[in-house]
């Protein structure tokens, strides 16, 4: 893959990524208001779970696309820390969702991927520069 293609895309997944970061991030402001009874009157921890689950498959799925692009040699190391840092993430959000159970949310479970997800690997504000330069001839 040529260098200007693979920084196209590879910033088309990270885009798509902080949309994926938003999300779960609505889930922890959901379960809050779950349990502060700020919520409607329909919205409960099952439900919850349910649409967290289908989520969760859109993102394994947009997983497997990123780790199918391949990479040019001079991006080989951004691509492969970029693959770490979004299996830590996948990790970090299916621990958020097996927190989410029918009577409530397992606190501890849940706050441990919520740090896993907010670390140092947080890959949905990375970008990579519009093109690099071109080596001389």
């Amino acid at each position: 893959m040529l260098i200007d293609t693979y920084i196209k895309t590879m910033n088309r997944q990270i885009d798509r990524l902080s949309v994926y970061d938003l999300v779960f991030d609505q889930y922890t402001i959901t379960c809050h208001k779950l349990e502060t009874g700020d919520c409607l009157a329909n919205e409960n921890y099952e439900q919850l779970h349910d649409y967290f689950s289908r989520n969760m498959l859109r993102f394994n799925k947009f997983v497997s696309e990123c780790q199918a692009v391949i990479p040019p040699t001079e991006l080989a190391g951004f691509n492969t820390n970029f693959l770490t840092a979004l299996a830590l993430n996948q990790q970090a959000a299916m621990t958020m969702l097996m927190a989410i159970e029918p009577q409530g949310v397992n606190h501890r479970l849940y706050e441990r991927g919520v740090a896993e997800k907010n670390g140092p690997f947080k890959i949905s504000k990375w970008r990579l520069p519009g093109s690099l330069p071109q080596p001389c001839k």
